[in-house]
Order: structure tokens, then C-alpha cells, then sequence
């Protein structure tokens, strides 16, 4: 895992860009495990404080910030509603003037009836029932006052300090007022007082902040193990694997199914390599070793052709295995340079590298051109030639055959052919025939499996098959055709 550059003093680490994406991920230099999120000896406001503390402790954590943003539309709500309140209680002067009318029009209504019993009855019935309110008459001739509910007389109820309408009832022929007149707006319910407002407001926020806080800390918390995952396989720990499912975490499970699947394939393509290193050690010591005994033969006994033959196939053999190397190598970095050429003057490099008589190439059909990288794909054919000659007698012939979008190579041998579940292996890397192995035939089985890879990146396909008119096998490798 690439280091990361140290921290300034004063922020992000030093080269790197402004706008660089690492750099929102790099802790300032106070930010360390171990660390009290806002200690920071020596600073003001206490020996333990810094005023950039409480920040970075906020923005350091998914939840935290998701936690800030909920609790600061829940509170901006809340003030919000607090105010429209206050503009809209009994406080306002808009509705001090109605208030006011509305007594003025009680007053004068209930002393025009107020000597009239039986008229008084039936307004007080008729205003309890209309407003759907309690209606109290006091007479100060009366100690007890009289009552009227929407269905009819109650007992007379005591009514709570500003839910209620009290008019003074006047006559002409006396000073003063001789009763009143209180209509009781509460008789469903007492009215929340500014106190008791505060109060529910504020128990409201504190459940709405703590659900927010739940709720936050539930939408990172997968976030916060994906990141812990991704940092185990950057350190190497390539087992780690993400448990969020597409099921309970949406998108993140999504991204957690990608990041799982990419740690598999890194860890599939480490342990290829480690086998890879494992078997190109042991195929390059052996003909080493055979080169070190003919040596030891030549220095006791003047050079027979012989001798040199078998030295010269065994550097061949080493050479073509480093070569598959580098040939994957250049697929694996993406090293390819792509370029148009003939079918068969393609072929006719890949017979001359794989030192194979060219009597044996016959096209099929018109001329064709393909777009490839010339030294990757002559290396596929080659391959094949090889192959046929090593596992298949010999080469019968190399044939081009054109469709629509491709051409297609095929190597025909002369050998037994594929046993019964041997083809669907054949480009499996490191698969070699039980045939093979036990005739000590050489090789690492990395041959085919190579012109698989340079088939696929180019577009292509690779397959084997047994040949249908005769013994022998048929391995072919296909390359997109450049329409005319």
C-alpha cells in the first residue's frame, strides 16, 4: 500500500495538489489514535483545548455529519415553528382588535335580553350551540352564576386564564356593569400556554435529535465498515470482506458486492502469480540443470552435435518461456499497440517463430486483415504450432477461415486428440494432460492459457475441439476482422 505523505503543520499533507482527493483524507497533525478529539495542550479557552478541535471531531465521522445536518433542520424547524407561533398567539394585534370587538358585541348583545330571562335563556343556548363553547352569565343580583353548553344548561365550569372571552354587561339606567358575560373557548381542551409550548417543543426536539441520531448512525455505520475493509486489503489483508447486501444497504451493499469481488480477484490473481513464480522456477532450474550436465559432458570430450542440439533445445525452451512471460506481462499492463495487418502474413511470422514449415499454412476463403498487436497475437499462433507439435505428433496444417466480424486460425495435429473432458481444460493456466505428465512431456501448461488472454483482450476468442474427419486435435484462436 502506497504511504501516505507526511502533514504540514497547518493542514493537509505537503505534495500533493490543492484539490487532490487524498488530501480530504489525511488527519492534521493533532489527529492521531489515542488522541481526546478536542485536546490539544498549550491552546486558549483551557490547557486542553484548540478551536479546530471540535470540527475536525464532527467532520471526521459519516454519522457525525449526518447527525449535525438532521439535528440542524430539525431545530431550524423548530424555531421556525416557535415563531410562527408567537406571531399568530393571543399576543398579536390583529387578534387583540378582534378579540375586542367580539366582547364589545357579547356585551351589547346580552344587555339588550338581560332583563328577559326566557330571552337571555335562548341567546346564551343559541351562542353555546353556534360557537360550540360554554357560555357563563353572572348577574351581580344572583351569587350563583347560570351555565349553557351546546346541548343545553351545565353546571358552571371554571374556565382557564386566557382561554376565555369575559363582557361586561351594561345597562342605560346604571352606572357600571351589572354582570357579565364569559364564553369558556375551552371546554374541549386547555390551550398550550407559552411555557407549556416550550416545553412540548422542546421534548420534541430531543426525541427528533435522537432518532436523528439513530437514524444517522444506521446510514453510515455500512460506510464506516466498507472503509475499514478497503484499508484491511490495502494493508494486505485480502480475506477481509465487506457484510453489507444489496438487500438491507441499497446502493452501499452494491458497492460492497464490487469491493468483494475485486479483493477475490486480487487475491486469485496473487495466488496465480506466487504459482506462477512457483512453476517458471522450477521449469527454468530443470533445463538449467540439464545445460549444467552437458556442459560437465563437453569438458571431458570434444563437442558432439548431438550435445549441442540438446543445449540449443534447452535455451529454446527457456527462451519461450520467458517470453509467454513477457507476453503477459504486456497484457497485464495494458503494453498493447494495435495495428492492421494480413491474415496470412501474420500467419507466416507465427510458422517462422515457431519453426514450422510453411507448407503446411492453407487459407480459406478471401483475403482478410486484422487489427492487432502484431507481436502478441503472432505469439498465440505460435503457440498453438508449438502445442501441436509437442503434444500432437505434427503439425497437419494451419488453416484461415473468414466469417462476418473474425478470422479465425486453426492448428490441426496428428496426435490422439482430447480425452472425454480434456478440451473445456485445455486453456485452464497451469492444466496439463494427465497424457503428458506421465510421458514427462515439457512444459508448465501456460501455453494455452496465454493464447487465451491475448485472444480475449483483442476481442477474440480460443477453443479446442477434436478434428471430426480423422485423429488429431483442432485448437483454434480468432481475431476481429477489419471490414473492408
Amino acid at each position: 500500500m502506497r504511504a501516505r505523505p507526511p502533514c504540514g503543520p497547518s493542514g493537509p499533507p505537503t505534495g500533493l495538489p490543492e484539490h487532490h482527493p487524498f488530501r480530504l483524507f489525511d488527519r492534521p497533525p493533532w489527529a492521531h489514535p489515542g488522541h481526546h478529539p478536542w485536546a490539544h495542550p498549550g491552546a486558549r479557552g483551557g490547557p486542553d483545548w484548540h478551536p479546530s478541535r471540535l470540527a475536525f471531531f464532527v467532520r471526521a465521522k459519516l454519522h457525525r455529519r449526518l447527525f449535525v445536518a438532521f439535528a440542524s433542520a430539525i431545530l431550524v424547524t423548530g424555531l421556525v415553528t416557535g415563531l410562527t407561533s408567537a406571531m399568530l398567539s393571543s399576543r398579536g394585534p390583529a387578534w387583540a382588535t378582534e378579540r375586542q370587538r367580539m366582547v364589545s358585541f357579547a356585551g351589547e348583545s346580552f344587555a339588550a335580553v338581560w332583563r328577559d330571562p326566557a330571552g337571555l335563556e335562548a341567546l346564551a343556548q343559541r351562542t353555546a350551540r353556534t360557537l360550540d363553547v360554554d357560555v357563563v352569565v353572572r348577574d351581580k343580583l344572583s351569587p350563583w352564576p347560570r351555565a349553557w353548553g351546546p346541548r343545553g344548561p351545565i353546571e358552571a365550569p371554571v374556565c382557564a386564564a386566557g382561554a376565555s372571552l369575559r363582557a361586561p354587561v351594561r345597562l342605560e339606567a346604571h352606572q357600571g356593569a351589572v354582570g357579565s358575560v364569559e364564553l369558556c373557548l375551552s371546554r374541549h381542551g386547555r390551550p398550550l400556554s407559552g411555557s407549556r409550548f416550550l416545553t412540548v417543543l422542546g421534548l420534541a426536539l430531543v426525541v427528533l435529535w435522537t432518532m436523528a441520531g439513530r437514524v444517522s448512525r444506521r446510514l453510515a455505520r455500512p460506510l464506516e465498515e466498507l472503509v475499514e475493509v478497503v484499508e484491511s486489503i490495502g494493508a494486505g489483508k485480502l480475506e477481509r470482506r465487506a457484510q453489507s447486501t444489496p438487500e438491507r444497504h441499497g446502493e452501499v451493499g452494491y458497492l460492497a458486492l464490487a469491493v468483494n469481488e475485486m479483493a477475490a480477484r486480487i487475491a486469485a490473481q496473487m495466488a496465480a502469480q506466487r504459482e506462477l513464480l512457483a512453476a517458471v522456477s522450477h521449469e527454468i532450474r530443470s533445463p538449467l540443470a540439464r545445460m549444467r550436465f552437458q556442459l560437465e559432458t563437453l569438458r571431458g570430450a570434444s563437442a558432439r552435435d548431438q550435445d549441442l542440439d540438446e543445449l540449443d533445445r534447452e535455451l529454446q525452451s527457456i527462451d519461450a518461456l520467458v517470453g509467454d512471460l513477457l507476453a503477459s506481462s504486456r497484457i497485464d499492463f495494458d503494453a498493447l499497440a494495435p495495428s492492421e495487418i494480413d491474415a496470412v502474413k501474420l500467419a507466416i511470422r507465427a510458422l517462422e517463430r515457431a519453426e514450422v514449415d510453411a507448407s503446411v499454412l492453407a487459407p480459406e476463403g478471401p483475403e482478410a486483415r486484422v487489427r492487432v498487436d502484431a507481436t502478441l497475437a503472432t505469439v498465440a499462433i505460435a503457440n498453438l504450432l508449438s502445442n501441436a507439435r509437442k503434444h500432437g505428433q505434427r503439425v497437419v496444417a494451419l488453416r484461415i477461415a473468414t466469417t462476418d466480424a473474425q478470422v479465425v486460425f486453426r492448428v490441426d495435429d496428428d496426435g490422439a486428440g482430447f480425452a472425454e473432458g480434456e478440451a473445456a481444460r485445455a486453456f485452464e493456466p497451469f492444466w496439463r494432460a494427465d497424457r503428458a505428465r506421465s510421458e514427462g512431456r515439457p512444459g508448465v501448461g501456460l501455453g494455452l492459457a496465454l493464447v487465451r488472454r491475448i485472444a480475449e483482450v483483442h476481442g477474440g476468442a480460443a477453443w479446442a475441439e477434436n478434428r471430426a474427419e480423422g485423429r488429431g486435435a483442432r485448437v483454434s484462436v480468432s481475431f476481429p476482422r477489419v471490414l473492408p
